[in-house]
């Protein structure tokens, strides 16, 4: 029998861009490591692109999409393609992948379990059926079988499910696999958390053994709509081994992967582990597709495929390939992409940074920097030239600076822009705050002082600060950059209209904890991405602090606020957990037995406090990535209400 070989893509993609997506995935099928696969499998949605939201309502996404299947059609002669997309049937709008073969649409395959926690919320805009369907529908000038099917040809057979399914108790795997299938496709559209591709792996490396098969997942990658960013790293598992893993978060439009099989190698699994007394009993059959070529073709390609009997199986397709990363080069290469693709498809120049000298605003000028050196590599020298950026522009930075700044933050806020390489501006804003704050004593007849106006006169700072950058960020034709986390998110420990403010947020997914133990690791020297630096040297040595008090009360943020592991910890556990009070506090003093249990129960009660009053400032912050298992961002990961009660 022929060895069989397969080409997963994973696929760059931008919604609502037709053209654009179809580019990309005709690209794809004519690199050469696709040319001579059997089969080329494709994301979840890669037609429409996967996050078009409530665009998906409008009838002209449907028949664009439909339009790219009749161009893609034409071109998929002697291969098997697997494309994503939306299709409307009936009264019901759904997500499904389109097999072409030999100039047609051979079937339609609507997704059976519906993502619907998180970041994802397909019941909002898709139907699923609560079982396997069979029926047919004209569609792209064919009339094509619509349902869940086993596709068979003369050497092999497969069958596809998508993304959830795989994920679901209720998948449907099982049920293929047990009527004969070699192969399981799994498109996906799976974002990215810190070490999530670790489940992916233990997934589809058990469902392989579990079910006999070969696994094949390939994904979407790269920042698509916003929020949200994939990072592709295609898979194959064979029979529980883990045979091939594709590149992670890579930078270019799309990876091919392939892996050459052999599908008697599949039978003989299943022939040594399937027992059933009563095969039949206790599942439904499903329909046969049978894939026949137009005209039969010689030596020996029987299928109208590739002679791949007479090819020798590359080393490489018997182990995985994937460059592992830490979690914290994950998170280094995550946003760094994100970065990325927001300066692509949003079509600016580059960032505009208001650098305070602090861990956040630091850790967002590294990763600027980071982006360019990985685009660069991956891409190529004229990676900006051609997106008509300057390099040495593409991060300017800004320190204003009041009395209450010391002179230490200016030096590493300085230092780190020389070592980067990035311009970098120093301005006194006394005078414009001073000028804020008599206006208001006028209109109020009296003088505002620290005792009793403490916040206010710490918020006024802040605010001033943020048009003057917003002003430099016009002119460069840059995107302003916030640097809030997720810790001070939580708390409202930003100020609305000032720090806050921006076009992105891109440190908003993840703890200050976290970021403090990613810029230690850098000076580890563990990052590959990121080398040693001397002034997040000089900043590891300060505590972190807002200098918005006069310096001779040395504020701290841990001292405003709690120190911020266990910070990190009652949020995890009162929001991402959802445990009671009494259980969080009793994981607490575990935790932290060097604190007292009464003050440890004083920061429950804080934060629970200033989270309940903060759901407002997360209403209105810039959008950020979701970057961990959890985020607080209200219109992607975590809804609540902004008036509430909650004891």
């Amino acid at each position: 029998m022929p060895k069989i070989k397969i080409a997963a893509v994973t696929l760059n993609t931008t919604p609502l861009d037709f053209l654009g997506n179809y580019e990309s995935i005709t690209k794809a099928i004519e690199n050469p490591e696709s040319k001579e696969a059997d089969c080329i499998l494709f994301p979840e949605l890669c037609i429409s692109g996967y996050g078009c939201e409530d665009a998906f309502y409008k009838p002209y996404v449907w028949t664009r999409s439909e339009e790219i299947i009749k161009e893609l059609k034409s071109i998929s002669k002697n291969q098997i393609l697997i494309v994503g997309l939306p299709v409307f049937v009936g009264s019901f709008l759904y997500n499904c992948m389109a097999v072409l073969y030999e100039g047609k649409v051979v079937a339609l395959v609507p997704k059976l379990n519906l993502a619907n926690t998180g970041v994802h919320y397909e019941r909002r805009w898709f139907h699923s059926e609560s079982e396997f369907i069979n029926r047919t529908i004209s569609f792209a000038g064919d009339e094509v079988p619509f349902g869940h099917f086993i596709f068979q040809t003369k050497h092999w057979n497969f069958g596809v499910e998508i993304c959830e399914d795989s994920w679901s108790v209720q998948k449907p795997a099982s049920f293929y696999s047990l009527q004969g299938t070699d192969v399981l496709f799994s498109p996906g559209a799976s974002h990215f958390a810190m070490e999530k591709q670790k489940i992916r792996r233990q997934i589809f490396t058990e469902s392989s053994r579990n079910q006999c098969n070969l696994q094949v997942f390939t994904n979407l990658v790269g920042n698509e709509s916003g929020r949200i960013i994939f990072e592709g790293g295609a898979i194959f598992a064979s029979t529980g081994n883990l045979v091939k893993e594709g590149p992670r978060l890579s930078f270019t439009p799309f990876q091919v992967t392939s892996y050459v099989f052999d599908p008697d190698t599949i039978r003989a699994a299943k022939a040594r582990s399937f027992r059933d007394s009563k095969p039949n009993s206790h599942r439904t059959e499903i329909p046969k597709i049978q894939l026949e070529p137009l005209v039969e073709k010689k030596e020996a390609n029987l299928f109208g495929f590739s002679v791949l009997d007479k090819r020798k199986e590359n080393e490489t397709d018997t182990s995985p390939s994937s460059v592992r990363f830490s979690v914290y080069e994950e998170f280094t290469k995550a946003v760094s992409l994100g970065l990325y693709d927001y300066l692509r498809k949003s079509k600016t120049k580059g960032y505009t940074l208001s650098l305070s000298g602090g861990a956040d605003s630091a850790t967002c000028a590294l990763l600027v920097n980071s982006m360019k050196e990985i685009a660069k590599e991956e891409n190529g020298n004229s990676t900006f030239p051609s997106l008509q950026i300057n390099e040495k522009d593409l991060l300017v930075t800004l320190y204003q600076k009041t009395e209450n700044n010391s002179s230490l933050t200016e030096e590493i806020a300085k230092t780190l822009s020389e070592e980067l390489g990035y311009p970098f501006h120093s301005i006194p804003i006394d005078q414009a705050v001073d000028s804020s704050v008599k206006l208001i004593e006028s209109v109020l007849g009296k003088t505002l002082n620290w005792k009793e106006h403490d916040l206010p006169l710490q918020n006024i700072q802040a605010r001033v600060r943020s048009p003057l950058v917003w002003l430099l960020a016009n002119l460069n034709g840059h995107l302003l950059l916030s640097t809030g986390n997720r810790s001070e998110a939580a708390v409202g420990y930003t100020t609305m209209d000032g720090d806050s403010s921006g076009s992105l947020a891109p440190l908003a997914g993840v703890s200050k904890e976290f970021l403090l133990d990613w810029l230690d690791d850098i000076q580890k020297g563990n990052n590959c991405f990121i080398t040693p630096k001397e002034s997040i040297r000089i900043l590891r040595n300060t505590k972190p602090t807002a200098e918005l008090k006069p310096l001779s009360e040395h504020q701290e943020d841990e001292k405003d606020l709690m120190p911020y592991p266990i910070l990190q910890s009652i949020e995890r556990k009162l929001v991402y957990l959802a445990v009671r009070d009494d259980e969080c506090l009793e994981s607490l003093i575990r935790e932290f037995p060097w604190e007292k249990p009464d003050v440890l129960s004083g920061h429950i009660k804080k934060f629970k406090k200033l989270f309940m009053i903060s759901q407002w400032k997360r209403e209105r912050l810039p959008p950020s990535f979701h970057l961990d298992d959890y985020g607080l961002d209200p219109k992607s990961s975590y809804r609540y209400p902004i008036l509430s009660n909650e004891t």
